[in-house]
C-alpha cells in the first residue's frame, strides 16, 4: 500500500481544528466542572462529538463493494476514537458516490444537515498497475474547502488498511497524535471449557483463533516489533512460557522448568523477558532472554511479585506484590533495586499494573466489590479512579498512551468484553460483543 500527499495545505488556525479545539475544550470543561451519571461505566463525560459525514466513495463501476467498505470502515474508526459524531447516511441530502473533483462539493447540502467535516473520495481499479486506486479527501463544510488529501495504491486485500489509514490521517490532523487505527488486539477468549488465545483487528474485524491447546491459556503481550505474542500455556498441564506469532505460526515452548511463569514482557527493546516466575510457592520477577534462559532474579521475596510491566526508556518496572500484606502496585529500577510502593488508594487488593507508552502514567486494577482501573502518575502521587461499576480488568494501552483497553463487563453482570476508553474525553466504546468470555487484552505496537 503507497500512500500519497496530495497539495492541499491548511494552516493550524483552520476552522476544522479550531471547533475541534473549541469542542474538547468543552468536554475538559464538562468532565472537571459538572460530574453526571451516565448509563455507561464512567461517571462524567459528555456523549457528543464533532459531527462528520462520511459518504460511500465514488466508483467506475468494478468496486463497489470496496468503495462502501472504505466508508464503513472509516466510519467505525472515527466513531471509536470518541472524538466525532457519525451522520448517518438517511439523513444525506447529497447522492452517496457521487463523482466529481475535490472543488465540486455542493456544501450547502452538507451544511444543512449538521456536518462540519465531510470524508469524500473515489476509488478505481488501475489495471496497470494490478491494484486499486483510492483519493480521499477530508472537507471543512463551513468554510466550503478542501483540507487534507491523500491517494493511495492497494491490492484488494488491503482496502481496510487504506481506511484506516485515512483515519489515522483525519485524526493526525485534529489531534496532532497519530492514531491508533490498523493496530491489532491479542486476547484470550473462551472456548467449551477452555481458554485459548485469539487476535483480531482493533474495531473487531479479522478475528483469528491462534492456539487449539485444549487448556489454559493466560498472560498474551506482543514483543516491541509487533511480530511475536509470549503466553502462557498449561497445553501439557505444565503452565510454561511460549511464544508464537500474529499470524498463527507453530508455537515455540520457551520454558521447560517445575514453577510456573507467568505475565512475561519483553523489554521495550526486545533483548529481556521480565515474568513472574515461581519456584517452592514462592514468586519472584525474574529476567529470561528471548530464547528462554534465565539471566537474573530481580525480587527476592518470600511472597508474590507478578505482572511485570516496563517503562518506556526500560529503566524501570512496575510489577504488584503482596510484600507488605494485600497485593499492591510497587515500581523498581530494573535492575531489581530501589522498590517503592505507588497504590495508595485505601483498597486492599491492586494488580495488574501496565506503564503508558508516553512514561507518565501506570494504569492498574482495584478491587472494591468489583474491580475498577486506577491511573496514577509514574513517580508517584494521587490515583485517579476511571470505572466505577462491575469488573473491569487488564487494563492495557493504547501505543500513543491516548485510551485503554480492558476487559469489563459494563457493571451489568455476565459475560465480560473488550473495551477503549479515551482518557481526554471519558468516552468508553465496546469493541467485542461475545456471549463467551473475552479477557487479559494486549494492544499491539503501532503497525
Amino acid at each position: 500500500m503507497i500512500g500519497e500527499t496530495m497539495c492541499i495545505r491548511s494552516s493550524k488556525s483552520d476552522g476544522l481544528k479550531v471547533r475541534l479545539f473549541a469542542c474538547l475544550v468543552m468536554l475538559i470543561a464538562l468532565c472537571c466542572g459538572k460530574a453526571q451519571a451516565q448509563t455507561d461505566i464512567r461517571v462524567s463525560g459528555p456523549q457528543a462529538g464533532f459531527p462528520v459525514a462520511i459518504p460511500k466513495l465514488c466508483n467506475a463501476g468494478e468496486a463497489q463493494e470496496q468503495a462502501s467498505l472504505i466508508a464503513d470502515v472509516i466510519s467505525k474508526d472515527l466513531d471509536l476514537s470518541g472524538y466525532f459524531k457519525i451522520i448517518q447516511s438517511s439523513a444525506y441530502i447529497e447522492t452517496e458516490a457521487k463523482c466529481g473533483s475535490p472543488e465540486s462539493v455542493a456544501y450547502s447540502d452538507w451544511s444543512i444537515i449538521g456536518a462540519e467535516g465531510l470524508v469524500r473520495g473515489s476509488i478505481h481499479w488501475q489495471s496497470d498497475q494490478d491494484a486499486f486506486v483510492v483519493e480521499l479527501y477530508l472537507h471543512d463544510v463551513l468554510r466550503q474547502k478542501p483540507v487534507l488529501g491523500k491517494r493511495y495504491t492497494s491490492s484488494g486485500d488491503k482496502i481496510r488498511g487504506v481506511a484506516h489509514a485515512f483515519a489515522n490521517e483525519v485524526m493526525a490532523f485534529f489531534t496532532g497524535s497519530t492514531g491508533i487505527f490498523g493496530t491489532r488486539v491479542a486476547y484470550v477468549s473462551r472456548v467449551g471449557r477452555f481458554k485459548e488465545l485469539f487476535v483480531m483487528d482493533l474495531d473487531g474485524e479479522n478475528v483469528r483463533e491462534l492456539t487449539s491447546d485444549r487448556g489454559l491459556v493466560v498472560s498474551p503481550s506482543w514483543s516491541p516489533d509487533g511480530k511475536t505474542i509470549l503466553y502462557t500455556s498449561y497445553k501439557t498441564r505444565q503452565p510454561e512460557l511460549y511464544s508464537m506469532s500474529p499470524e498463527g505460526s507453530v508455537a515455540r515452548q520457551l520454558t521447560k522448568r517445575e514453577g510456573l511463569e507467568i505475565g512475561a514482557t519483553f523489554s521495550p527493546d526486545g533483548s529481556q523477558i521480565a515474568v513472574g516466575a515461581s519456584s517452592s510457592g514462592v514468586t519472584n520477577i525474574v529476567l529470561f532472554n528471548p530464547s528462554g534462559q534465565m539471566r537474573a532474579k530481580l525480587t527476592n521475596g518470600s511472597g508474590i511479585d507478578v505482572s511485570p510491566s516496563w517503562s518506556p526508556d526500560g529503566s524501570q518496572i512496575a510489577f504488584c506484590s503482596n510484600r507488605a500484606g494485600g497485593p499492591q502496585i510497587y515500581v523498581m529500577n530494573s535492575d531489581g533495586r530501589n522498590p517503592r510502593r505507588l497504590s495508595f488508594t485505601g483498597r486492599p487488593y491492586c494488580t495488574s499494573p501496565s506503564w503508558s507508552p508516553k512514561g507518565d502514567r501506570i494504569a492498574f486494577v482495584c478491587q472494591e466489590g468489583g474491580n475498577n482501573l486506577y491511573v496514577v502518575p509514574a513517580n508517584g502521587g494521587n490515583a485517579t479512579q476511571l470505572t466505577f461499576a462491575g469488573y473491569n480488568e487488564d487494563p492495557s494501552w493504547s501505543p500513543d498512551g491516548s485510551y485503554l483497553l480492558f476487559s469489563t463487563d459494563f457493571g451489568k453482570g455476565g459475560a465480560r468484553n473488550l473495551a477503549i476508553m479515551s482518557l481526554s474525553t471519558s468516552k468508553v466504546k465496546q469493541i467485542t460483543f461475545s456471549k463467551s468470555e473475552n479477557g487479559q487484552p494486549a494492544w499491539s505496537p503501532a503497525m
